[in-house]
């Protein structure tokens, strides 16, 4: 089974992003010693921008053919990991100074998008090793859900699962070493659902 981790690189005022951290430790030395359940595991990191963030995911897909995708982004307001249910076809009209234009992601396509991952199942095993859990119903309307999005258009007809958590900073309420923790458990979960 092949999984991709994808997180983000910093923006704004947050200049450690735990996502891209997670994302870089599956591909070093120290990710090899993780038990991934026997899953070939590879990370990638995304730019925060709206359609290119995607892009860079799209590519990834296409090169290493996950039969999953979880994807992970900070949200610097919150203290647990949150598990998305959905992705809004919408985005804001700003993002980091740059001139975007609120209106949908993609015309034509419905105006949300769940997530395919096993969400209760991942939630209950992450919960019962008393990792900082919660589930989300939005993703928000930034660049984190117009990744979330997009990815789950790309892949509304494939058997592929995919989905998309948040995380809270690195700090008393998560450590990085959690987030690993939290990417194994699903991981071993999506296996035993296979």
């Amino acid at each position: 089974m092949r999984i991709l981790i994808s997180g983000f690189s910093e923006f704004g005022d947050n200049k450690v992003n735990p996502s891209r951290l997670l994302a870089e430790q599956v591909n070093a030395c120290a990710g090899h010693g993780v038990d991934w359940s026997g899953a070939d595991v590879r990370g990638v990191v995304l730019p925060v921008e709206f359609e290119v963030g995607f892009q860079r995911l799209r590519d990834e897909i296409g090169l290493f053919r996950p039969d999953a995708v979880l994807s992970f982004g900070l949200a610097a307001g919150r203290r647990t990991i949150d598990l998305e249910r959905f992705a809004v076809n919408w985005r804001e009209s700003s993002s980091m100074g740059a001139s975007v234009v609120a209106g949908e992601l993609l015309p034509d396509c419905p105006l949300a998008l769940a997530s395919t991952l096993p969400i209760e199942s991942i939630f209950d095993k992450a919960k019962g090793a008393c990792l900082p859990m919660g589930i989300s119903h939005s993703a928000g309307t930034y660049v984190c859900n117009d990744v979330f999005y997009r990815m789950q258009n790309h892949f509304l007809r494939s058997r592929v699962r995919s989905g998309f958590i948040h995380v809270p900073p690195i700090g008393t309420d998560c450590t990085l070493d959690q987030l690993v923790q939290f990417a194994s458990l699903a991981i071993g979960v999506l296996k035993d659902r296979r």
